[in-house]
């Protein structure tokens, strides 16, 4: 049976009336043991979205647009189709780029400007841990992570899933009329001792409605010390993220994003001060946020009185150490390396998330007349050099063209692409990777 077949078959039945949550994971599942799982990778991940939308009518956005996704368009269109395992044709590795974030669609850079004035994250730049579960195979556990015991999580049925073209860790959606568990894992982290003073925590989480629009499913990024809290626990160190609030020991902030499209998580520790943000938006500020030391670091997931969804998945998951201070860098090392200026996959256009470290550079340009810098984007070693060293040329022209659009004298900027001939970490790993895909600001 073709996989245009399959998806056929899925949206006849829908169009039909057969339109029951279990039924169709139960479909999905059966046609997996006869095609094999890439096939349903490739297969099921699109048919289930479209057969979904046409028989529940929710192909639109709550705009009445067409329901493409943060992600979507050519990009995520094209990304989907990359056979599974294998990176895009220019990778998330050009320079600079880091992970391809989902709310890249949410909104420009230059709407950022105006509409998040409180967005100042700015991510660690030594990665200590990366997971994207690329090198785990579709319904597999990733070995970077572990599991906690029933006592201190629930019964954890998770596995490795493709969705819009990447892969998530997901809760596994119960059967049919049988209540879903949900599930607390901790990553394996080389760690000794307390985390360092400074340093941030990212991952894409998607937010769905579950039955009404009453019911969410949630997350909890856990920054404990050995002592595993039970995932209810309300207390430092226990962030709660959700399509209807944020919140974390001492602070409560209400969303509206429960649209089952991923969402940036991103969260900055100072000591035990906490700030997080869900899309640009600051949603958690909180000075007593976060108990010393931390050693353990996880994620809960699940649904409210264990109702089913398929949508509670994550992925992107990243921890960094905070750096010097950038005027610090400038005057020991004479450039300053930035992990936040981020581009979708394959393209060079700017992503909102790019702002707050865009800012500090704009800063110190303003600030000293005679400081002039070359703009060099850097890659790893994964994807075709002759597609990334061009991209990350353009990429570092698009952030001289925003320097430049700020008023900063263009005989003040220079640009570079080095592709990956100047890694600073290995490319056997995927936080050297991660490590590798910068953009310098050199002096010169």
């Amino acid at each position: 049976m073709t996989r245009k077949v399959l998806a056929g078959a899925f949206l006849f039945f829908f169009a039909a009336g057969v339109c029951q949550a279990g039924w169709l994971e139960d479909t999905i599942t059966n046609a997996g043991k006869r095609l094999g799982e890439r096939a349903i990778n490739e297969a099921g991940s699109g048919a289930y979205k479209g057969a979904k939308d046409a028989a529940t009518g929710t192909g639109k956005d709550s705009t009445g647009r067409p329901a493409t996704g943060r992600a979507g368009g050519a990009d995520s269109g094209q990304a989907a189709k990359q056979p599974a395992g294998q990176p895009a044709a220019s990778g998330s590795d050009a320079a600079g780029s880091g992970p391809a974030g989902p709310s890249s669609g949410a909104v420009s850079i230059e709407e950022a400007e105006t509409i998040y004035a409180k967005y100042d994250f700015v991510p660690g730049d030594k990665t200590i841990y990366f997971d994207d579960f690329s090198d785990t195979d579709v319904g597999e556990f990733p070995r970077k992570w572990t599991l906690t015991g029933p006592k201190e999580g629930g019964n954890n049925s998770v596995e490795v899933v493709e969705f819009q073209g990447k892969r998530y860790l997901r809760t596994v959606p119960a059967q049919k009329g049988k209540a879903q568990s949900g599930s607390t894992q901790y990553i394996r982290l080389d760690q000794k001792g307390d985390m360092p003073e400074k340093f941030t925590v990212e991952f894409d989480a998607v937010f769905a409605n579950i039955g009404t629009t009453n019911y969410h499913n949630f997350y909890r990024l856990f920054l404990l010390d050995n002592d595993r809290a039970f995932p209810g626990a309300k207390r430092p160190g226990v962030l709660l993220f959700s399509g209807r609030l944020s919140e974390s020991a001492n602070t409560r902030n209400e969303l509206d994003l429960s649209d089952g499209k991923p969402h940036r998580v991103q969260v900055s520790v100072n000591g035990t001060f906490v700030k997080a943000y869900v899309d640009q938006q600051r949603v958690i500020n909180d000075p007593d946020g976060i108990k010393r030391p931390i050693k353990l670091i996880g994620v809960s997931m699940g649904t409210p009185n264990r109702m089913q969804s398929d949508r509670v998945m994550f992925t992107n998951f990243r921890v960094a150490e905070g750096g010097k201070d950038i005027k610090s860098a400038l005057g020991t090392d004479g450039k300053i390396v930035t992990h936040g200026i981020l581009f979708d996959t394959g393209r060079d256009v700017l992503k909102a998330e790019s702002l707050p470290t865009l800012k500090m550079i704009l800063g110190l340009l303003n600030g000293d007349a005679g400081l002039r810098f070359s703009i060099e984007g850097h890659t790893d070693s994964q994807g075709s050099r002759e597609i990334n060293q061009p991209l990350s040329e353009r990429r570092s022209a698009a952030v001289r063209a925003w320097l430049m659009g700020k008023g900063i004298d263009e005989a003040r900027l220079k640009t570079a692409g080095f592709g990956d001939s100047q890694p600073i970490d290995t490319n056997t790993t995927a936080e050297g990777r991660a490590n590798n895909r910068r953009v310098e600001f050199v002096k010169f």
